[in-house]
């Protein structure tokens, strides 16, 4: 079984930082991370700050010893990336931290190969960046999303050439189905190249559906697991009421006003019910929402990094509390119990009432009725 390897070292600031191991590479990254799609002025209020915020939002993160800064070529149309890298490159700290992009969204509108998985894409796309950030390399390089035409062998023989080149360092792959993370792993060890350092998901307690597959291939693989959205655009933050019967969502933010779209209805039933019990919880234990749904996801060992989306440097240093804040267990569990989701087919026979009937239980073989267990349930 694979183990992260965490480590907690002393960072710049007042704070002790807990870093973990990427994957199977040999490199460290701090537990939370700090996403930097706000960066920049083309997506609106929302989605946009100031250049002077910009700046001091990286210049908090790497003083409460955040290494880890994730981009995009698309973010902010290009002006994240190059507002990273100027910051990044004004306080010296390019080689001190690990820096990732991502490619795969169309990026020019009059050029119909501008966008997803080729050699094509992929190759331009990665000169960009590099234009952009500044720099020569790109230590963390993610498939931002597969445009469901490219073989995977193209994308991945592509990679190994930018890694041999110098350009990037380590490939990593974004919300990607389960089988194309395993067939590119199967690809590269079957072709003694390097495995796929990190998969980089969406997952929160109102989006777990990762837990049926990418938690295990993780744990049993060994490669690393970053999470985004870990407050789902801010309905774990407390800034929204949602009214599932009425299809209702109050309170001002991105969901209600921003040009995005979010990646889930705040309208199922696990939304309002799992809003509801962390309030109640935030209220006995006199902690905000936000702080406690990222301790929730601080505490799985199989997450690499978190990554935060803030707009404020306000937000980030509230976001880094929850690196320092303990919680009961019986929060935490209360907070499991109510999110957890419905199991899907085939995934229920990993359950163990599936399972006693493969190894047996204590009494499986004892049973004073002489029945099998075979005959006490369904199966198929």
């Amino acid at each position: 079984m694979f183990s992260n390897d965490s480590t907690v070292w002393p960072s710049r600031g007042d704070r002790a930082v807990e870093y973990r191991r990427l994957g199977r590479t040999g490199i460290r990254v701090s537990v939370l991370s700090l996403g930097t799609a706000t960066l920049g002025s083309q997506w609106g209020p929302r989605w946009s700050m100031e250049p002077a915020e910009a700046d001091a939002l990286i210049g908090t993160a790497l003083e409460h010893g955040i290494n880890l800064f994730d981009t995009a070529n698309v973010y902010n149309g290009g002006e994240s990336e190059e507002w990273l890298g100027r910051a990044l490159k004004q306080r010296s700290a390019r080689d001190n931290v690990v820096l990732s992009t991502k490619f795969g969204y169309r990026t020019d509108h009059c050029d119909v190969n501008s966008g997803g998985c080729s050699r094509r894409a992929m190759t331009s796309a990665v000169e960009k960046s590099l234009t952009r950030l500044g720099t020569d390399y790109i230590d963390l390089y993610y498939v931002h999303l597969w445009d469901r035409v490219t073989a995977v062998e193209e994308t991945l023989e592509t990679a190994i050439d930018l890694i041999a080149q110098g350009k990037i360092r380590y490939l990593g792959l974004s919300n990607v189905p389960g089988w194309y993370l395993g067939y590119a792993d199967g690809l590269c060890a079957g072709r003694g190249l390097p495995p796929i350092a990190a998969m980089q998901l969406n997952y929160n307690l109102l989006t777990r559906s990762l837990e049926h597959e990418y938690l295990s291939y993780a744990e049993h693989s060994g490669t690393g697991l970053v999470s985004w959205g870990p407050l789902a655009g801010g309905l774990l933050a407390g800034r929204y009421r949602v009214d599932a019967r009425r299809r209702t969502l109050e309170g001002a933010g991105r969901l209600t006003e921003g040009a995005l779209g979010a990646t889930l209805s705040p309208f199922r039933d696990i939304v309002e019910r799992t809003l509801l019990r962390l309030d109640r919880l935030a209220e006995q234990t006199g902690e905000n929402p936000a702080r406690m749904a990222l301790a929730w996801l601080l505490r799985n060992p199989r997450l690499t990094s978190v990554t935060l989306g803030v707009s404020t440097r306000s937000q980030l240093l509230d976001n880094l509390e929850a690196a320092n804040t303990e919680f009961p267990d019986e929060v935490m569990a209360s907070l499991d119990e109510v999110s957890a989701p419905s199991t899907p087919h085939p995934y229920e026979f990993l359950a163990q009432e599936f399972q006693d009937l493969v190894h047996g239980t204590p009494t499986s073989n004892a049973r004073e009725d002489g029945q099998s267990p075979m005959h006490q349930q369904r199966t198929n």
